[in-house]
């Protein structure tokens, strides 16, 4: 039975399986499918945020880079890059894929930067390494694509593990020092490490347990000799990162969604894991005590002195709007005790849940959208910006973004400086002044209506 054939299987086997059920709703197969391919989507996003912390997986403590690297002096001096990824013109197999810079102190897009054929895919993303000098984009022919941000020119296709697999590269991660990219592949239940100065794919990695469908997320650990994968049977594996030998898998729960957050000081993993987040020694792998929520939890990110986490979750889903209830919850790290749930409004759809903090620490933004805000059969959406106070913990008034599927999860990013918030949706990506909480023109990208996003320390 190939990859894809067992990965099948075990969706349909926890979808019976009492211990953990999907809302009732029409088609919960095909939802938990869908969902699973938007979250690479919000992924992409989390991949480039140069915040205080990051969401559902990744911490990054304030005054950090891209994925969690230091962003050094220089990455203040200058104004950071926004890259856009989607596809731009054409169709099915001929539909191109960009990369569009834009200049975030002007807002200025620059000129498309061509990236292969094929369309992004639901799945694709893109993440730049810690000295902001390349971009990597995952395609649907099954490679990644380095882009050099100095000359805005793509370079040599990387292929991981074959040509034709099948199987697309799905998430990738970089070593806080630049020269690994660790690439998953969910069907194949691997992870391919990159050396980004050769370009050269090393030996996969085989993971214990069954990665979600279309995610299986990275994140490494501060100093970055350790990486951790999740998966959907509810299992983290440690990778050593010198040797690129794996670990034993730590049990976090029966059901988890990939998403996972690291304390600044490297101790203690949090792992959203149904209706609780789990916790782990990160030193001895030994789990620890979890904290109730409710609901059904998804992202996560922790604040740069690690003392609170927040995590996202739905519950009270309407599934003729596809819309459920929207909070979050922020957990008390030196106790590990939920405070007061933070109502922030409607998610639409029960497996989004992207948070995100600005590097001072003070606010939070998560996406959502407005009472009733989607149609019919959750064609399009009206999507949201909520901010909260992490001082108070008290939301603020909902930022309009655009438009959007259901489906889509979108991403957002915010620029080393803290000054501006980009999010993705379904109608472009929408700039968002952190100061006055204000949305600006949007940028639009080509027909892509799902792209990527990452941005420069």
């Amino acid at each position: 039975m190939s990859g894809e054939d067992q990965a099948e299987a075990r969706l349909r086997e926890l979808l019976r399986d009492p211990r953990w059920s999907l809302p009732a709703g029409p088609d919960p197969e095909q939802r938990v499918r869908r969902a699973a391919r938007a979250q690479r989507r919000r992924l992409a996003g989390l991949a480039g945020v140069a915040a205080a912390a990051a969401v559902i997986a990744v911490a990054i403590p304030a005054g950090v880079g891209v994925l969690g690297h230091p962003a050094g002096p220089a990455a203040h001096r200058r104004p950071a890059t926004l890259y856009i990824y989607g596809s731009d013109v054409g169709s099915g197999a001929n539909r191109a894929n960009v990369v569009i810079p834009v200049n975030t102190a002007t807002g200025t897009p620059g000129k498309p930067i061509h990236v292969g054929v094929g369309g992004t895919w639901p799945g694709g993303m893109i993440v730049i390494t810690p000295n902001g000098k390349t971009a990597y984009v995952t395609t649907a022919s099954g490679t990644i694509i380095p882009v050099n941000t100095a000359t805005a020119t793509p370079g040599k296709p990387i292929h991981i593990r074959g040509r034709n697999l099948g199987n697309r590269p799905d998430f990738i991660a970089i070593t806080p020092d630049g020269k690994t990219a660790y690439v998953s592949h969910p069907g194949l239940r691997t992870v391919t490490p990159v050396n980004t100065a050769t370009g050269t794919p090393g030996k996969p990695i085989n993971i214990h347990g069954l990665f979600p469908l279309w995610d299986g997320q990275i994140v490494f650990m501060p100093g970055g000799k350790t990486g951790y994968v999740t998966t959907w049977s509810g299992t983290v594996t440690p990778i050593n990162t010198a040797t690129n030998a794996p670990g034993k898998p730590i049990h976090v729960g029966y059901f988890c969604c990939g998403n996972m957050a690291i304390t600044p000081d490297g101790k203690t993993a949090y792992v959203p894991s149904g209706s609780f987040v789990n916790t782990f020694n990160t030193a001895t792998g030994t789990p620890g005590k979890a904290a109730h929520i409710g609901g059904h939890t998804q992202g996560i990110v922790i604040t740069s002195d690690g003392k609170t986490a927040y995590v996202t979750s739905v519950k009270g889903c309407r599934w003729e709007s596809y819309q459920c209830t929207y909070t979050v919850t922020p957990i008390n790290t030196a106790t590990n005790k939920p405070g007061k749930p933070i109502h922030v409004g409607f998610s639409p759809d029960a497996f989004h849940g992207q948070i995100v903090i600005t590097p001072d620490g003070k606010t939070a933004y998560v996406i959502t959208t407005t009472v009733n805000g989607c149609g019919p059969q959750a064609e399009q959406c009206t999507y949201t910006v909520t901010p909260i106070s992490t001082a108070t913990n008290a939301p603020g008034k909902p930022i309009p973004v655009g438009f959007g599927p259901s489906n889509f999860t979108g991403g957002i990013v915010i620029t080393p400086d803290g000054k501006t918030a980009y999010v993705t949706t379904g109608s472009g990506v929408t700039p968002i002044n952190t100061a006055t909480n204000t949305p600006g023109k949007p940028i639009h990208v080509g027909n892509s209506s799902t792209p990527a996003i990452a941005i420069t320390p």
